[in-house]
Parts: structure tokens; C-alpha cells; sequence
């Protein structure tokens, strides 16, 4: 029988008396009594039929996954299973269903995380004979070794790149205090000297550098077999992505040769160690695209192996400040790019030596995927040394797209509270391409890419006034040059804001560098902001120096993000490759420098007109 005919005709009652309600207005009949009815007579009802009905449809809403592809997102390296995407049912919300202003979230299944035994599963060769890890002089047996090294070869350390200074890789141990390598082939690793160091701070003193050479304890590399006898199958794995700091704690500099900051210093941080940290994690996804799409996760912990929490790298006379970078850029970025990283410290890596290195149950630790930066290291290199920048190194770490760095400078904006549409002016650009690069040198998609027509917007020209710092212009020369600058702002159409950075949050100053054309400043820590600038044929960075000095901080940083820097002494310019010799003559950190504000204004709009 047909639906429509079965909820048409009138078969007999089920046994089950229900009790008065309103819907009996609707569905009533007469009901003969269960005893008159044989047993095997018995059919549902009209209304048990519209119940079951409207059961089956409400469940369906509720517990089926809508057909959305983008209802998964894989993140994580190519290839990798992870996904962190929850399964969304097709009823939305409540409210359609029932009067009332409140709601009922998606329904949202999360994926499963580790349980406290799955967190603890330990890797290793497996040695069911515990005595023969704590007493190596045991021998084993040729086929007890060959056995163990098979278990094992699946848990040797893979090296995924490196550059001096720079390493990363897969499956690196730590045990009594040392990072471990397991590895049949020591030739496939560098140079332990290209690789880490001491850690000792760096200075002009005699015998310095040769302290800092590593002693042949910071990196061990063993065979599976010898891993086998140091720790067994006692390896407790720490998931997801480390990045270990392994530079000095400071370096000694100045006339005064005392101890000066370089990690805490928002520059040395930001535009070296992270910069030169996600361009050699970048290379693992060769694919992110103009708008920051990428598949690598966030690390999970960064860990500085010299460096504690109140310290970061403390001045020598300021030992009892609890600080970090005075104005506090860095603990900004790193808890702005990634919310659930967790930060150690020399006393944690104290603990897991001690930890590590039981006599009588000896065990390691293995981080699934580690980054370790080494600035010593990457001094020894052919690339740190002629830049004096530790992240030119990184730039040799694999193959990276062109966007690289764009994942970390959209996350820093968007936490600033930009819009979209200011963050994607990088788009009018080719990414991060050293603009003094010749057309003809530039290859594959690089070369062949179009960059989009600029937008209907003003530029912005922001000039950075250090008026209240060490390093300044004259207060003639910085009238003069504001006065040039508003002049030059109302005949070439352009937006100009003069700031002093230290009145604004550090949101404000990420937000303002992220939608500045050109910035204007003296040689000093606020022209690191560059980094969020976009990359685009207008973008500039103008840096004055005191006559005859030059340094190539910025320079190079600028350049290599794709963004087009000008030198100018007093009353010269200068871009690469035409670039005067590294200075710092007497003044070049005092009150007087001084510069041509129609200069300035002259460079500013031939930049923007695309004549330089």
C-alpha cells in the first residue's frame, strides 16, 4: 500500500492508548479496544506514522555533516591526515524553530586529543632487556643488533634543511643535557661548527671567537644501536614544532665594552631571529600564496637555551630590571602571531638534563620537529659575514615562495585591527623580491607573475620622529624637513602623518606601518616597522644618517622583503647597488644630524610617481 492510500484508510489502532492531548482534534478515531484486535492484526497508526516522520526529518537536521568541501581544512605539511576542523550539522541555530531571542550554536565535534597515555608513548629500539641499556658492556649478539637497528632506523633524525646558522629537522633527541642525532651517515649533516655554538655572548675580546667554538657536546650524532644502549625505548616524544634560540645571551660592544642587548632588542628580534626562524620554516611550504595562505601549524613552544624570563638580554647595569625589550614589542609579536605558544627557559632546559640523565633508568626526549638558530653559527657562513645580518643566512634554507613572509605580517596587521583591504595592497606587488634585482634575473612564477594595478587610494608617507631620542635630527633640520613634506603632501597627493612613536600602543604603530607607502626616519629601532609595510613598485623606506655614516640594518632588511630603500646623508642619496661604505664616525649616535627636507620630499615623490 501507498503512503498516501495507508494514511488515507483507516486500519486498526495500535495497542498503546495515548492520553489526551491537543492533537487529538486532528488525529482522533474511534479505537476499538486491544482485546477485540488479533495480534497479528495490529498496524500503526496516522499518527504514529506523522510522529515517526517527524522523528527521522529532526534527526537529520540535527546529526547529518552538510556537503561542504571547506567543512575540512588539512593544515599541517603536505600529506600530513591532521585535521582541525569540527563537523557542523545542517541545523544552524534554534531560533528559526522556537520564538525567543536566544540561540543554539552549530552543533560542533571537535577531533579528539591525546589522552595522558597517548601523550606518554615512547619510541625506540624496544629493548625488553633493561639491564643491557643500564650496563652497556653487555654485548649484544650480531642479530640482536641488526634486529634493534631495523626497529630503530624509522626513528633516525631527517634533516629537512639547513644554512649556517639555521637547522631544522625531524626527530632531534635530547639526552643529558646535549641535542642527539641519529644517524648511520654522519656525512649527511654540516659542519658542527655551522651549525650551533656555545653560546657564549660575542665581543672584540682575544680569545672570544674561539670560545664560542662549539667543544663536540652540543650536537652528538649516534647510530640507532648506539642510541639503543644509551636510552633504549625510553624516548618520550614532545609533538608538534620547537623552535630552539641558541644565541648568546649578549655581546659586549661599545667604547665602554659592556654588555648590550641583542635578542631583546625589537630590531635584532624581530627583523633577524624571527624574520630568519619563519623564512627556513617557510621553506617547508613552498606554496603560500599573496594572501598568506599556508600550511605549515604554529610551533608549539619556543624555547631560548640562554636567555631567562626576566632577562632576554639585559644591559649589564640593568640586571635587576625585570624587562624584556623596553618597549615590549616582543612578547607582543610572539603571543599576537601564535596564542598558544609556550616560552622556555635555561632552568628548563637544566631540568630536563637532570631529568634525562637517571643512572639507572636513563631516558631522552625527541622533538618531533625542531628549528635551531645559531647567530655564531651563521657568522661562520658565507652570507652572515658581508651583510653583518644573521637571517642572510636563512634566505639559503630550500626553496620559499615568494609570499613567505606574508602569513606572519597579515596575522601582526590583523591583530592590529586593520582591514583587508589595506593588508592586501601587498597584492600590487611580487612578493619578497629584492626590487634592485634586474627584470631578467627573476625566475619561474616570480618572473611570470602579474602584480595588480594599484588601487584608488592615497599613498601614506610616514615620517618617524625621533625628536625625543639619542639619535635625532637637528631642530632646524627637522622643522625644515616636516615643513617640505607638508608642502610636497598638498602638490603630489599624498596622505602624511609625522608621529612620535613612543605616544602610540604598539597595535597603533603595527596598523600605521601596515598601510605606509613610504616611512621616513632616522636610523633607529621605530624604521623596524617596515616589516609590516606592504611590498609594492611605490613602497620606500627613506633612512637619514649622520654625514659619512651608513649602516646596513635596514638596507638590507627592506630590500629583502621587496621594499625599496634610500639612504640619505645630508643632502646625498644613495640605493643599491650604489651604496656608500659601511660608517659610524663620531656623531653618527648623537643630536646632530641633519639632512635637506627638499631632499627628502624630492625622493618621496619620485618614488611614488615610479621615477626612481
Amino acid at each position: 500500500m501507498s503512503l498516501p492510500a495507508f494514511l488515507s484508510s483507516s486500519p486498526p489502532r495500535s495497542p498503546h492508548v495515548a492520553p489526551p492531548n491537543f492533537l487529538n482534534t486532528y488525529f482522533a478515531a474511534p479505537a476499538p479496544s486491544p482485546s477485540s484486535m488479533p495480534l497479528g492484526s495490529l498496524r500503526p497508526t496516522r499518527r504514529d506514522a506523522l510522529l515517526c516522520i517527524l522523528t527521522l526529518s529532526f534527526s537529520y537536521l540535527l546529526f547529518a555533516t552538510p556537503s561542504d568541501p571547506a567543512a575540512s581544512k588539512q593544515v599541517g605539511p603536505p600529506g600530513s591526515s591532521v585535521s582541525t576542523a569540527g563537523r557542523t550539522s545542517r541545523l544552524s541555530s534554534w531560533s528559526g524553530l522556537f520564538g525567543g531571542s536566544q540561540s543554539c550554536p552549530a552543533v560542533e565535534i571537535r577531533e579528539k586529543d591525546l589522552s595522558f597515555g597517548e601523550t606518554l608513548r615512547t619510541v625506540g629500539v624496544g629493548l625488553e632487556d633493561l639491564d643491557t641499556v643500564a650496563n652497556p658492556s653487555q654485548a649484544w649478539d650480531g642479530g640482536e643488533e641488526e634486529q634493534e637497528d631495523d626497529e630503530f632506523q624509522s626513528e633516525a633524525t631527517l634533516l629537512l634543511g639547513h644554512a649556517p646558522g639555521w637547522t631544522l629537522a625531524d626527530r632531534l633527541y635530547v639526552f643529558n643535557g646535549s641535542f642527539y642525532v641519529i644517524t648511520e651517515d654522519r656525512a649527511e649533516w654540516p659542519e658542527l661548527r655551522l651549525m650551533t655554538s656555545t653560546g657564549l655572548p660575542a665581543s672584540s675580546e682575544p680569545g672570544n671567537e674561539a670560545a664560542r667554538e662549539p667543544k663536540g657536546d652540543e650536537i652528538i650524532f649516534v647510530t640507532p644501536h648506539e642510541a639503543g644502549l644509551l636510552w633504549g625505548s625510553r624516548a618520550y616524544e614532545i609533538r608538534g614544532t620547537t623552535w630552539l634560540f641558541n644565541d648568546g645571551q649578549c655581546k659586549l660592544s661599545g667604547s665602554d665594552n659592556m654588555l648590550r642587548p641583542v635578542i631583546d632588542h625589537y630590531y635584532h628580534f624581530a627583523a633577524e631571529l624571527l624574520l630568519g626562524t619563519w623564512r627556513t620554516y617557510a621553506s617547508l611550504d613552498p606554496h603560500i600564496t599573496a594572501t598568506g595562505q599556508t600550511s605549515l601549524p604554529p610551533p608549539r613552544r619556543a624555547w631560548f637555551l640562554h636567555q631567562s624570563a626576566t632577562e632576554w638580554c639585559v644591559r649589564a647595569d640593568d640586571l635587576a630590571d625585570d624587562r624584556r625589550d623596553t618597549p615590549r614589542f616582543n612578547p607582543t609579536l610572539l603571543f599576537g602571531l601564535f596564542p598558544n605558544i609556550a616560552l622556555l627557559y635555561p632552568d628548563d632546559w637544566a631540568d630536563l638534563k637532570n631529568i634525562t640523565s637517571s643512572p639507572t633508568t636513563p631516558k631522552a626526549y625527541v622533538f618531533e620537529r625542531a628549528l635551531l638558530a645559531d647567530r655564531s653559527a651563521a657568522f661562520r657562513g658565507p652570507h652572515t659575514g658581508p651583510t653583518a645580518r644573521t637571517v642572510a643566512s636563512s634566505m639559503h634554507v630550500g626553496t620559499a615562495s615568494a609570499w613567505w613572509w606574508e602569513p606572519v605580517r597579515r596575522q601582526v596587521l590583523r591583530f592590529s585591527g586593520l582591514s583587508e583591504a589595506i593588508i592586501s595592497r601587498n597584492l600590487e606587488g611580487k612578493g619578497a623580491v629584492d626590487p634592485a634585482l634586474p627584470t631578467d634575473n627573476l625566475e619561474g612564477d616570480i618572473a611570470n607573475s602579474a602584480a595588480l594595478p594599484p588601487s584608488n587610494y592615497r599613498p601614506v608617507v610616514t615620517y618617524i620622529s625621533r625628536q625625543n631620542s639619542r639619535r635625532r635630527l637637528t631642530p632646524e633640520s627637522h622643522a625644515d624637513l616636516v615643513a617640505a613634506l607638508e608642502a610636497r603632501a598638498l602638490t603630489a597627493d599624498f596622505e602624511l602623518v609625522v608621529v612620535e612613536a613612543e605616544r602610540m600602543t604598539k597595535e597603533e604603530q603595527f596598523a600605521l606601518a601596515g598601510r605606509t607607502t613610504v616611512l621616513v626616519g632616522v636610523h633607529g629601532n621605530g624604521l623596524t616597522h617596515l616589516l609590516w609595510m606592504p611590498a609594492t613598485p611605490r613602497s620606500a623606506v627613506i633612512e637619514m644618517f649622520f654625514q659619512g655614516g651608513f649602516a646596513r640594518d635596514y638596507q638590507w632588511t627592506a630590500q629583502a622583503l621587496g621594499v625599496r630603500h634610500f639612504a640619505v646623508q645630508y643632502d646625498q642619496a644613495f640605493t643599491a647597488p650604489n651604496l656608500p661604505p659601511v660608517a659610524y664616525p663620531e656623531g653618527f649616535q648623537g643630536t646632530g644630524i641633519t639632512v635637506i627636507g627638499s631632499v627628502i620630499a624630492d625622493l618621496v615623490e619620485a618614488r611614488l610617481a615610479g621615477q626612481v
